[in-house]
């Protein structure tokens, strides 16, 4: 039988997930933003809240049933709202780094909602390294192909 001392530690639980998973997804987010994509840190917050919220409904809504599922559900949905987030014009598709990052910011909601704060934390740390420390050499490498590109139609010319 559960007491009002249980339900109060149940309480604090949710609390505490749903605060950190709102704080890891203001920071993959902002470098979203910060980059002027159409998905920002508010969607990102708001995809890894969802995320730790369908998971503790899962953990402490319904009995005896098996809850991965609404994991695996997530997975899904997280994945058809990046679908959303990809152009794709001629030879040119984008977005798809927008859309990844909606389903890591999912991964660190459901990580969040089951209490796997190390895992939350280290996927919110790798994403961050992804997008903002490796940035630079992503442009780098991005000027060497154009330069290659280059001379391989001057080549061509010739």
């Amino acid at each position: 039988m559960e007491t009002f001392t249980t339900d109060l530690n149940i309480a604090q639980t949710i609390i505490i997930r749903v605060l950190i998973s709102f704080l890891l997804g203001i920071f993959i987010g902002l470098e979203r933003g910060i980059s002027h994509k159409t998905v920002g840190f508010r969607t990102l917050a708001l995809v890894c809240v969802g995320s730790t919220g369908f998971t503790l409904v899962s953990i402490y809504g319904f009995e005896q049933v098996d809850t991965s599922r609404v994991a695996a559900q997530i997975v899904t949905g997280v994945g058809f709202l990046g679908a959303g987030a990809i152009l794709h014009r001629g030879h040119v598709t984008k977005g798809l780094t927008t859309a990844a990052a909606l389903w890591v910011a999912a991964s660190i909601g459901v990580a969040c909602g089951t209490g796997m704060f190390v895992l939350a934390f280290v996927i919110t740390l790798m994403a961050l390294i992804l997008l903002w420390v490796l940035k630079p050499v992503r442009r780098r490498l991005d000027r060497i192909v154009e330069k290659d590109d280059e001379v391989k139609k001057i080549r061509k010319t010739n």
